[in-house]
């Protein structure tokens, strides 16, 4: 998967007229999904809240009030325009799912109050600050466990059967919209998080016979018993990433990959990291160097970008780039504001660099190959993607380290999977030119300035004939 995430909500537009401007160059660029995120209707009391912040705020689109189309994109008609012009195009298209919590205001409260979490000191110890007065009751707003309640919010309870049975319900009902569904903060509704978070005072044996099956299991066998190829995409964190994929997620969120390379760690220790991950684990691991929670990456990562781009998209995994990433932007648009407050000049070269990466990409040995990774040398990242008799090497120093020309690199043949003393051609993927390299009975080496791309991009992509 090659996904685009869409902010739905920029410039005021129906989403049929996001169609026409946006999915012609996201299919030329080989994109194969678009999350349009933000769609949903949200609670009045949450635009209010939001202008106390900002006088320009118009609400979260994480605090929903309704799994229906927000009539300023144009509603439920103005999707299935956009989703059949994308199906036109091959591309398939995902929207949001918020299972942890509604709007403050939404009317399931009022049809149901059992479905939200009240007040009970009995069972949790509380803060104000985390609860709010509805005329259904004291409430709880959501939350995760180490932030204060979001206060445009109300907490679902899924220790109440019933709750569980209306969110498997709406899923079937966007399942008949779009063709998946990114899930905001999945573990929150994992049923130990559910048990440490809101039933600390229960004991096991009563909550477990409240709530017996974790709600992921149930809803995505639910779901793909009617749409058997509906995707479900995982935000997730706290190492809950491999219960989520066992659970029946396709992918999740990678985010471990993402916080060493914005955190400067050493090669080695990427290295490291992606070696102990599962060739089956990283295949449906989603890979980003931004979205709409994270900084922007040409602010975050500068010149690190490149590098760091090329190592996340080439290894096994969906690819996953966020709307203005590629221009580089550098203003992280808080979800509430529907314009951005800077006008920045796109960055030419930058998009040119992503043209390019994603037109590699594309090709069946990133989307469909074994990983080995070599190592590290030199403060790169060495790995090699291969498919049978062919093999790409993949090099990368995401941690900016000045080498104004590509490193002197010398790697045992035998963690290439090349026989000894074979006869080998290197050719620059990223230029299409022969690069001269040395092989003896063991070993393949580079000479320090033989990759030409590498003062570009500080990586390189290598083909190994």
């Amino acid at each position: 998967m090659i996904l685009f995430e869409l902010n739905a909500r920029l410039h005021h537009k129906r989403l049929d007229e996001l169609a026409d401007e946006h999915l012609p160059r996201l299919a030329a660029l080989g994109f194969d999904w678009v999350w349009l995120m933000g769609i949903w209707t949200m609670g009045p009391a949450g635009v209010v809240l939001s202008r106390t912040y900002a006088p320009d705020f118009e609400g979260s689109p994480y605090a929903i009030a309704a799994y229906e189309v927000d009539p300023l994109l144009g509603g439920e008609e103005a999707l299935r325009v956009f989703v059949a012009r994308a199906h036109a195009a091959g591309i398939k298209v995902m929207a949001d799912f918020v299972p942890n919590h509604l709007a403050s205001d939404t009317p399931l409260i009022d049809e149901d109050p059992a479905m939200v979490i009240h007040s009970n000191p009995a069972v949790r110890r509380e803060y104000a600050v985390d609860y709010y007065d509805h005329p259904k009751g004291r409430l709880a707003h959501g939350k995760d466990p180490y932030f204060s309640g979001w206060n445009d919010t109300v907490q679902l309870d899924y220790a109440y059967p019933p709750l569980r049975a209306h969110q498997i319900a709406e899923l079937l009902r966007i399942a008949r919209m779009v063709d998946g569904v990114r899930c905001d903060m999945a573990m929150l509704v994992l049923r130990e998080h559910v048990k440490n978070n809101w039933f600390p005072g229960v004991d096991q044996a009563s909550f477990d016979a409240a709530y017996p099956h974790e709600f992921w299991g149930e809803a995505v066998t639910a779901v793909r018993a009617v749409s058997p190829d509906f995707v479900f995409m995982a935000e997730v964190y706290w190492d809950n990433e491999p219960r989520l994929q066992v659970l029946g997620f396709d992918c999740t969120y990678n985010k471990k990959l993402y916080d060493l390379l914005a955190h400067h760690k050493p090669a080695s220790e990427i290295a490291e990291q992606l070696e102990s991950w599962p060739q089956a684990y990283l295949e449906r691991s989603v890979h980003f160097l931004e979205n709409h929670d994270e900084e922007r990456a040409a602010a975050r990562f500068g010149k690190r970008a490149r590098p760091s781009a090329i190592l996340s998209y080439a290894i096994p995994g969906m690819v996953f780039v966020h709307q203005g990433q590629m221009e580089g932007f550098t203003e992280k648009l808080p979800v509430q504001r529907r314009e951005p407050l800077l006008h920045e000049a796109r960055d030419a070269a930058l998009q040119g660099f992503y043209e390019r990466l994603l037109a590699l990409i594309r090709q069946p040995i990133f989307r469909a190959a074994e990983l080995t990774v070599v190592g590290s040398e030199h403060h790169v990242v060495l790995a090699l993607r291969r498919r049978g008799e062919e093999r790409v090497l993949v090099g990368a120093d995401p941690g900016g380290h000045c080498h104004a020309q590509s490193p002197a690199l010398t790697i045992p043949l035998d963690r290439l999977g090349i026989a000894s003393g074979a006869a080998i051609r290197a050719i620059d993927l990223w230029t299409g030119e022969a690069i001269t390299a040395t092989a003896s009975l063991t070993e393949l080496s580079f000479a320090a300035g033989a990759i030409a791309s590498w003062a570009e991009n500080h990586a390189f992509l290598i083909e190994l004939r």
